[in-house]
């Protein structure tokens, strides 16, 4: 009969696609590369206290692991339906222990030097989209702080015309040469702001290595009100040190 051969051949083809299908690996997952990945060490020179920060930022992630040298060291995951709308950036920075209860030798010990890795699940808006992945290079050299010179510690200046300055940096906190890449200045107003408010009253702004003096704006400070500023020396690799003072207005 005419219909057997057709049935046999039919059956041989399927077994012969299963089989095929079978055999063959899976499709690996599409791989989204990070946006950014950052991990670095802050010190701050004042307080004499170190820690570690760092900073991803994506399309969008509901998953995401740190792993270095020893292992995985963080992991963070979106729940509910925060999980499912998916997260873009993120910051973090560690508990920043004295240097003289926890010496900066025996902190960096926590995260040795070297490559780290952030590797999640990508998710933006219900849609997962892969596997996520971005390295960091964390450095041990640490840059020295830079040193403010004016207006003196806990001064009474103007509230016009205002010049800050401070030294330039060469040096890791070993004496050792390295590159700055930038300076960053921060003035804060010692108040607290509306409570809604993510942020204080003052200025951030990010400066280039030949720069260590700016005039403040006109506008910016309060009569008879009391400011904390620092200024961070931004290394090559990433690295900072702060170095932080005060003053108050007349």
């Amino acid at each position: 009969m005419p219909t057997a051969p057709v049935r046999l051949r039919t059956r041989s083809a399927a077994f012969t696609c299963l089989a095929l299908l079978l055999s063959c690996p899976p499709l690996a997952a599409e791989t989204v590369p990070l946006k950014e990945t950052k991990l670095i060490i802050e010190h701050n020179a004042t307080d004499r206290d170190t820690g570690f920060q760092a900073f991803v930022d994506s399309e969008g992630w509901q998953r995401l692991e740190l792993i270095g040298p020893q292992g995985v060291v963080l992991r963070f995951e979106g729940k509910g339906e925060l999980g499912e709308l998916g997260l873009t950036e993120l910051f973090f920075e560690t508990v920043e222990p004295e240097n003289a209860a926890k010496p900066i030798a025996e902190l960096l010990e926590d995260l040795p030097a070297g490559t780290y890795t952030f590797k999640g699940r990508a998710m933006a808006d219900g849609e997962a989209g892969g596997e996520i992945l971005g390295t960091a290079q964390l450095s041990h050299e640490i840059p020295a702080g830079p040193p403010l010179l004016a207006p003196p510690a806990n001064a009474t200046v103007p509230v016009a015309e205002v010049v800050l300055r401070w030294g330039a940096v060469t040096q890791t906190i070993a004496g050792r040469p390295i590159e700055i890449v930038a300076y960053q200045l921060i003035v804060e107003r010692k108040t607290d702001p509306h409570p809604t408010m993510i942020g204080k009253w003052g200025l951030s702004a990010y400066l280039p290595p030949t720069t260590t003096a700016l005039a403040l704006p006109a506008g910016l400070l309060a009569p008879g009100t009391d400011y904390e500023w620092e200024v961070l020396a931004i290394a090559a690799n990433g690295n900072q040190t702060l170095c932080s003072s005060r003053f108050r207005t007349q």
